[in-house]
Order: C-alpha cells, then sequence, then structure tokens
C-alpha cells in the first residue's frame, strides 16, 4: 500500500521538475533570447554606447546565453534571485515582501469563493427547476460577465466613496508597531479579494450543481431518500462530499487564476502586492524582477496542479491504480 503510493508521489514530483525546467527555458527565452538589447531598454535610447556597454557587462549580458541560463538557474537553487535594477535590492527580498500581501488575498479571496460556490450549488441542485435554482443560475450568469476591475471599483465606489466604511485603497501591513495588524491588514483585503471571488464563485456554483445533480441519481441517493432524508437533506449529507473531485480539479485551476489575477486588481486597490510589484518592474523595464516573477507564478501554479493530483490520488485511489497500469 505503501509503495505505490510512494511511487506515484515521485512520478508527480518528478514530473513537476521537468516541467519547472522547461518553464525556465520558456521565460528565459522570451526576456533575453528574444531580439533587443536589454541594457539599452534600461538606460534608454539616448544613452551613450560606452555606458550601454559598461551596463551589459555588469549585468552579465556579454556572456553567452546559455551560461546566463545556467547561472541564472544555479541561483534559483541558492535562493539567489540576484539585485533588481530599479530599487537596487535583493529580488527574493522584494519578491518576498510583496507575496505577503498576494498570497493572503489569493487565500481570502478563494475561501469566500468556496463558501459561496458550495451553498449556491447546494441550495440550486435541491431547487432544481424552481424559482431558486433560476435565481442562481442567473446570479452566475451575471458574476461571469462582471470583470473584476470594474466589479472592484463599483465596491469602492459604494463601500469606500459614499458609505466611508473602508479605505479606497492602500495597506497598512501586517505590524501593529508600523500602524498594521492583523485586522486593519484583513479589512484593506476585504473588497479586492469580494473582486476576486465574483468570477471564481460563479465557476465554481455551476459546477457543483451539476455535480451534485449527477449525484442526486445515484443509487445510494436514492437510499438516502428512502431513509426519510429530505432531497436537500440528502444532498447536503451525502453528495456534497462525493461531489468533491471535480470541485477539487477546479478549485486548484481557480487558485492559480487567482494568484495571476492579483496583478490586475492590486493596481486597481494600489495593494503593494507581487501584482504591483511585476507591473512597476515592467513600466521600469527591470526585467530580472519580470523574470524571476514570472517564474514564481508558474511554478506556483505548477506546484497547484500536483497538489491537486496528490489530493485526487489520497480521495480516489482508483486513480493511483490506473496510473500504474
Amino acid at each position: 500500500m505503501i509503495a505505490p503510493a510512494m511511487a506515484y508521489l515521485f512520478k508527480r514530483l518528478g514530473l513537476l521538475l521537468l516541467t519547472l525546467l522547461a518553464a525556465s527555458a520558456l521565460i528565459f527565452a522570451a526576456l533575453d533570447w528574444l531580439p533587443g538589447n536589454a541594457a539599452q531598454l534600461i538606460m534608454g535610447p539616448e544613452a551613450p554606447p560606452e555606458a550601454v556597454a559598461a551596463l551589459a557587462r555588469q549585468l552579465g549580458l556579454d556572456q553567452p546565453a546559455w551560461q546566463r541560463y545556467g547561472a541564472w538557474l544555479a541561483g534559483l537553487a541558492r535562493g539567489d534571485l540576484g539585485l533588481s535594477y530599479a530599487y537596487g535590492a535583493p529580488v527574493s527580498d522584494l519578491i518576498a515582501e510583496r507575496l505577503a500581501v498576494t498570497l493572503p488575498l489569493a487565500l481570502l479571496a478563494m475561501g469566500m469563493a468556496v463558501l459561496v460556490a458550495l451553498a449556491a450549488g447546494w441550495w440550486a441542485a435541491s431547487q432544481q427547476g424552481r424559482a431558486g435554482d433560476h435565481l442562481v443560475m442567473g446570479l452566475t450568469q451575471l458574476g461571469l460577465a462582471l470583470p473584476s476591475f470594474w466589479f472592484g471599483m463599483l465596491l469602492v465606489m459604494l463601500f469606500a466613496v459614499k458609505l466611508q466604511w473602508v479605505d479606497a485603497g492602500g495597506f497598512p501591513g501586517w505590524r501593529e508597531d508600523l500602524g498594521g495588524g492583523l485586522w486593519p491588514g484583513l479589512r484593506a483585503l476585504l473588497l479586492p479579494a469580494v473582486s476576486l471571488a465574483l468570477v471564481q464563485a460563479a465557476i465554481l456554483a455551476r459546477v457543483a450543481r451539476s455535480a451534485l445533480l449527477d449525484i442526486s441519481r445515484e443509487d445510494f441517493m436514492r437510499s438516502a431518500r428512502a431513509k426519510g432524508l429530505t432531497r436537500r437533506g440528502a444532498l447536503w449529507r451525502h453528495g456534497l462530499r462525493h461531489a468533491a473531485l471535480p470541485l477539487l480539479t477546479l478549485g486548484g485551476l481557480q487558485f492559480a487564476n487567482l494568484l495571476a489575477g492579483t496583478i490586475v486588481i492590486e493596481n486597481v486597490f494600489t495593494l503593494p502586492g507581487l501584482g504591483r510589484l511585476m507591473a512597476q518592474a515592467i513600466a521600469n523595464r527591470d526585467l530580472i524582477v519580470v523574470r524571476n516573477g514570472v517564474m514564481l507564478l508558474a511554478a506556483l501554479v505548477l506546484i497547484i496542479n500536483v497538489v491537486v493530483d496528490l489530493l485526487h490520488g489520497w480521495i480516489d485511489p482508483r486513480l493511483r491504480t490506473r496510473t500504474r497500469e
């Protein structure tokens, strides 16, 4: 029992490493091997050639591409991501500081989306064909149609400008000695999280309803109904658990989308997160920050997918058996 599980784990980790290596090659090629001089872009078109050449030597751009790629991979393995051109600070410190905002924002948004989606999907499935079902499906269609950034601006106008319940933007930090703290930080992330959760909750709710309707036709659900449970109670006690696989699959993909979607929302709410750092790095032509930031996002997406696959194997051991066959 243990050996097959470990073999499945090692296989998934090996595929993860190979995929990360392929992603790193693509990212490096996109930013370093395409036509254009990074030193010239940083210094501007009016910079003298001597200054551009000096900066190119300083950045190691005079070395062969394969050597620069190998040096970057070695730095990634050591946790040394180099120095930012624009900030003059270690890229690892910049990214770690910004992740302290982006990850809680994504987790808060995902938590909201899952709770709303499960409740809405369960209610719609229990009210199939009735007014409640049509209402939930109509609201999910509206949620899919509204862009997150536009919905975020509406929330700012209502809750920050008109009602003045929260600030329109900014982030006080997590440290109380610097004027922040847990509650002020969560309060600053509330509206951005709601903006991000809207589309994700709409998608998950539709999938949850569909999965629960499929499960409601199973024999064990009919047996639960025969024992006296209402349709709503049977779906709640037995249906949600059996609908975990499709929800888990889509939820993992949605969380990865949330991490990428924070780029726009963080700029709408002026949050000092990873997305805002990436936007500023692109504007400042800080290519080393862009390269490592994109690599981090790609790694997070791939790791989330692997975790979802492992959870699938844990929930349904038949998937591990099929993999071995």
